[in-house]
């Protein structure tokens, strides 16, 4: 599992709990009982007297987890926002409040390599050792406590936040387009790099466009932040080349067309197709990449092929 989040973390990472799992939640603040913690599980967060003051962490809120079953552990110095379960750990930005879950744009981290379970795993085990733990006499003076919150700053709405980035790889067979239809979109698709150059430091050299006029299963279903390989056509039909994978940047669809816009930095280190095809009978690959049609390929399969340009 390695997924990038935005939008709503903690409503999105409760879909991933299993009802058995344990979870040691490290969120400096707390303002919301958004996350799913149960009797047996673990809260970390800043219950110091100056964060309940200022309506950085919500005394109410740690009430209503406390009466759940849930550990509760105060640490004053704590900035961090980590949750990790038997199988899985998030890092990201995101505090546990609901202006985290409805306004601010937020990122995270999924992922379930073993060597960072492994660590944040040690990391919890110490900063436990180092915080205080909350017990019900404890609970009850901070409630007491006269909160004065601080305002929150205007802010307008995020597109980004509402975003669903993909992880997917893809191996696409491309046809370059001849000059009498590429003229037909070509205005569109300087339109869509501009979106793109407009407040970043890429240039439109930096750019690669695809231009899909159909539906296909491709087009339909990948996502901003996929990753494809490309074995291109040449118009005179006579060369293929494979191109190393690129990130695709943005996609925007009218009807049935489809335009991709994706990092062009690599497309320079392309290779013959024949070449390709002998290379990849050295790796041993899920899929049969022979014939020129679009796949889905497993991380495993693309890390193999990412060699290849090493």
């Amino acid at each position: 599992m390695e997924q990038f989040l935005t939008g709503d973390i903690w409503n999105t990472v409760n879909k991933y709990f299993t009802k058995r799992q344990s979870k040691l939640a490290c969120i400096a603040y707390v303002t919301s009982d958004n996350l799913q913690l149960i009797k047996g599980d673990t809260l970390i967060c800043d219950a110091s007297d100056y964060e309940i003051k200022s309506g950085a962490t919500s005394a109410k809120v740690l009430d209503i987890y406390f009466k759940k079953g849930v550990t509760i552990l105060s640490n004053q110095d704590l900035h961090s926002k980590l949750l990790l379960t038997n199988t899985f750990l998030v890092i990201g930005s995101a505090n546990l409040s609901n202006h985290s879950a409805k306004t601010l744009v937020e990122s995270a981290i999924v992922t379930n390599n073993d060597i960072l379970l492994s660590q944040a795993k040690s990391f919890c085990h110490n900063l436990i050792k180092e915080s205080i733990p909350l017990t019900r006499m404890h609970i009850d003076r901070i409630l007491k406590i006269e909160v004065v919150k601080r305002p929150f700053k205007p802010s307008e709405k995020s597109a980004t936040r509402e975003k669903v980035f993909g992880n997917r790889y893809w191996y696409v067979p491309i046809l370059e387009m001849s000059e009498k239809a590429f003229e037909k979109v070509e205005d569109r698709i300087e339109n869509s790099k501009q979106k793109v150059t407009a407040k970043t430091k890429f240039t439109d050299d930096d750019l690669g466009a695809i231009y899909f006029r159909k539906q296909t299963t491709f087009s339909s279903q990948a996502k901003e932040g996929d990753q494809i390989m490309m074995n291109w056509q040449l118009k005179s039909k006579t060369r293929y080349y494979v191109s190393p994978f690129v990130t695709i940047l943005r996609i925007d669809k009218e009807d049935d067309e489809t335009i991709f816009i994706y990092d062009n930095s690599k497309t320079d280190k392309e290779i013959l197709f024949s070449k390709f095809l002998v290379l990849t009978k050295e790796i041993d690959l899920e899929k049969n990449l022979q014939n020129r049609r679009t796949k889905e390929l497993s991380a495993s399969d693309a890390k193999k092929l990412k060699d290849i340009w090493k």
